[in-house]
């Protein structure tokens, strides 16, 4: 079954990946569990969530491309010392990147130039102008600290750079070459983390979620953003930081607001606090959604890789959970 590529998703994927590669042949499973062709693959596109099932259920299988950014639904089922001797790559990159950098940018300039309340105004039928209005700051008058400058990350800093903003990195990597990432001002790790945080106007998390960044916001950190009155924008993941710990910090007025695109539960329960906040703007999960023709395009950009035999991007660590 090596020349036919089995597609596991419920985006119907099809007929995109069919427009961008006509040559090739694609098999939609309708239901995996009795699907012979799907079971004898070598090539699976697949929704993380589904394919996550059958990770060790596979015995042709070469190379699994995901849909999602995202794996925690794949390494929860990563056994320990064992992990699957085939590349799984995540969709991510160019696409991811763009489209993130496009909803910060616009949460940006919707909170400095007061959107959510001049449309709260409109249904009401009044017309303030308030005074920040006047004095709103524009992206070269800004410090925006991005946590996890990876493939996406990295588009966001440097697009949010393009628009003038100085740009603070965080990562892992302790020798990042900032020479080669000119858009960055400077870069920290988690030992000068607060450092950053009392340098920042915005603080715009894309880490992804493992156990390395599970809670790296929690407890009282985020104080150290009080004197610059940071706004904190989460499109990574929501695990960085507990529910608990970040309506601390909005009612202490460690930081003046949040963008929240990610939580740590979702859907968010009508009970949580943060739905009534006033200086908090709840979006769901939206800011970059795996688009059919974007999934068809890095697909087919990755299969060059795969049929020349060269390294995959951004396939999984397993051991590194992200």
């Amino acid at each position: 079954m090596s020349s036919i590529i089995s597609v596991l998703s419920v985006n119907h994927l099809l007929p995109e990946l069919e427009k961008v590669l006509p040559d090739k042949k694609f098999h939609n499973v309708e239901n995996a569990e009795t699907d012979k062709i799907f079971r004898e693959s070598e090539i699976i596109i697949a929704d993380n969530n589904l394919i996550a099932l059958y990770l060790y259920d596979l015995p042709n299988i070469k190379w699994i491309q995901g849909t999602w950014a995202g794996v925690e639904r794949i390494m929860k089922v990563v056994r320990p010392g064992d992990p699957p001797k085939y590349p799984i790559s995540r969709f991510t990159g160019k696409h991811f990147g763009v489209l993130m950098s496009e909803y910060v940018i616009s949460q940006i300039i919707s909170y400095e130039r007061c959107a959510f309340e001049m449309r709260e105004n409109q249904k009401l039928k009044k017309w303030i102008k308030y005074e920040k209005l006047r004095q709103y700051r524009s992206f070269p008058e800004l410090t925006i600290g991005v946590l996890g400058v990876g493939n996406i990350g990295n588009r966001v800093a440097k697009t949010l750079n393009l628009m003038g903003a100085k740009i603070l990195g965080y990562g892992r990597q302790q020798n990042f070459d900032l020479e080669q990432n000119k858009h960055i001002s400077n870069y920290f790790t988690k030992s000068n983390l607060p450092q950053m945080l009392q340098n920042c106007d915005y603080l715009v998390n894309i880490l992804p979620s493992t156990p390395e960044t599970e809670g790296l916001l929690n407890g009282e950190i985020l104080e150290n953003c009080k004197s610059k009155g940071t706004v904190f924008i989460n499109v990574g993941r929501g695990s960085i930081i507990s529910e608990e710990s970040l309506v601390t910090a909005l009612k202490s007025k460690w930081i003046s607001g949040a963008i929240l695109d990610v939580l740590e539960k979702e859907p968010l329960p009508s009970s949580s606090a943060l739905w009534e906040l006033p200086n908090v703007v709840i979006t769901p999960h939206v800011s970059a959604v795996s688009r059919n023709q974007d999934v068809a395009e890095q697909f087919k950009e990755n299969l060059t890789y795969y049929e020349q035999k060269l390294p995959i991007p951004a396939t999984i660590n397993f051991f590194a959970g992200y």
